[in-house]
């Protein structure tokens, strides 16, 4: 049986995610900072993704690893080095597979320059969307043994537990929690790409 660890378990992606693997009877582990913080999470465990010997402890004995971390607090500069931290650890546990949510702002618009960078961009969003992009970078220029593919939804992320349909395109409607699980885990299943980063929008 293929098992998953999910870092970030505690926010609405990662809750999902553990839902999901319930119903399909994944097995999952939940990884968040502080557990005492997260009650209602069944069976978390303490971990921080930016630190490769928290995520080796965690991530050790699973298949797939799923980075559902929203690092509002980290500093932008410090996006690719968590990215190597996290690598690194995930190779320590001898997890071979990575899929990461990514966010939307880094994928090409119509004129084939990614979103933060095309004219008329708020300023005050640059700073996130490159240190994604950075994260990025360090997974484009790995050469190691984790396999990764990040998955990025749509801009609109909505609750709505019934619609679970999604695509994979470049742009179009809202997508809901549910269905950023359901992709994620047809990924796990399927293991179908490979190094490359997925756009995901509602069906």
């Amino acid at each position: 049986m293929t098992s998953v660890v999910v870092f970030g378990a505690g926010g609405r992606a990662g809750r999902q995610i553990l839902a999901e693997a319930g119903r399909r009877s994944i097995e999952a582990t939940a990884v968040v900072r502080d557990p005492a913080k997260y009650p209602d999470v069944s069976g978390a465990v303490a971990g921080d993704a930016t630190d490769a010997g928290l995520v080796a402890t965690a991530a050790r004995g699973h298949d797939v690893a799923i980075s559902a971390v929203y690092g509002a607090d980290l500093d932008p500069a410090a996006y690719g080095e968590a990215m190597a931290a996290l690598l690194r650890g995930l190779e320590r546990a001898e997890v071979r597979r990575l899929l990461l949510i990514g966010v939307a702002t880094t994928l090409p618009g119509d004129g084939g320059v990614r979103r933060f960078e095309e004219p008329g961009f708020p300023a005050e969003w640059r700073p996130f969307s490159q240190a994604r992009a950075d994260e990025l970078t360090v997974l484009e220029r790995y050469d190691g043994a984790v396999d990764w593919v990040v998955l990025t939804p749509a801009a609109e992320l909505i609750e709505d537990e019934g619609s679970s349909g999604y695509r994979i395109r470049n742009s179009g409607t809202a997508l809901s929690y549910t269905a950023l699980a359901n992709a994620l885990l047809d990924e796990v299943a399927a293991d179908r790409h490979h190094r490359t980063q997925l756009a995901i929008s509602g069906s």
